[in-house]
């Protein structure tokens, strides 16, 4: 099996990373959603879930349910991971080594972006932003980078960033000779 999983900041491009794959007709579990089913579930506020949620739950905590939510399948795509101990989580539940893709971007594009994205949990404010940055990179999203297996930088147009994913998962299927189903 073959599991991948991209990470980086928030407004990075996690989320055309993941539209990607999808195209390409690989399965995607985007840790967010997750996130964010559960928030509402237990009525945490939107603008700390992901955070507070692992913090409540353990490091492992969100992990764990993505993994019960994994598909049968010779290859998945699992957006959004935010520390080691979740990488751990999904290797050890699934005996795999997880081929991690770390997306980076310039602070300043990726402000813009959430402020122009409009989901409730977004900042709204520099400030915000910045704090929100600081939040994720404390519980373990800067150490990722040093365990990324690739880094893809998002400065360019979406269509020659969503280029650059494309090739790179192509690269992926086709060292691990798991079957790609394309558009």
């Amino acid at each position: 099996m073959l599991v991948i999983a991209i990470t980086g900041l928030p407004g990075s491009g996690k989320t055309i990373a993941s539209d990607v794959a999808r195209e390409m007709g690989l399965p995607v579990i985007t840790m967010g959603d997750v996130i964010r089913e559960r928030a509402l579930r237990e009525g945490v506020p939107p603008s700390r879930a992901s955070v507070t949620l692992r913090l409540r739950g353990g490091t492992r905590a969100i992990a764990n349910e993505v993994l019960r939510r994994i598909p049968r399948s010779s290859v998945v795509v699992i957006d959004g991971v935010r520390s080691i101990r979740e990488i751990e989580a999904i290797e050890d539940g699934l005996s795999v080594k997880v081929v991690l893709i770390y997306i980076v971007a310039p602070w300043r594009l990726r402000f813009e972006r959430l402020l122009n994205r409009g989901r409730p949990d977004d900042p709204k404010t520099l400030e915000d932003f910045l704090m929100r940055d600081l939040r994720e990179l404390r519980y373990g999203l800067g150490d990722l980078i040093a365990r990324a297996d690739y880094i893809l930088v998002n400065d360019s147009s979406i269509e020659e960033f969503r280029e650059r994913v494309r090739k790179l998962l192509s690269n992926l299927l086709s060292l691990s000779n798991a079957p790609q189903r394309t558009q």
